[in-house]
């Protein structure tokens, strides 16, 4: 799956559109507010769910080889944040749900739930 269908398919906000946009093979999911939990995680091809909007979300996204960031809770990125995003070709979404409902249409979109 690709941002841009994910983009049609939750109700969201594109921020930033990174250098893979249309073509990023998207497959798995890591959500969470601490960088260090997520940073333990070895998924491919995965986006990162998080409600912060630091800088640090955008360095952990490129350690971790994320495709990009969905901000949720309608959260907006810091200005340093996104220029971040922008320099690193990283995409950068943000919807108005909550974490549980994000990720459950993200599993439901990657049909990793029913």
């Amino acid at each position: 799956m690709t941002f841009k269908q994910i983009a049609e398919n939750i109700s969201c906000e594109i921020i930033n559109k990174g250098n893979d946009f249309d073509t990023a093979d998207i497959e798995n999911v890591s959500a969470g507010d601490m960088m260090s939990e997520v940073l333990v995680g070895d998924d491919e091809n995965r986006i990162l769910v998080t409600a912060l909007t630091t800088d640090q979300v955008v360095r952990t996204a490129d350690i971790v080889e994320a495709r990009g960031v969905i901000l949720i809770n309608g959260k907006r990125p810091q200005a340093s944040m996104k220029a971040l995003a922008e320099d690193s070709g990283l995409t950068l979404i943000s919807t108005k749900n909550n974490m549980f409902t994000t990720c459950i249409e993200l599993g439901k979109l990657l049909g990793k739930c029913k």
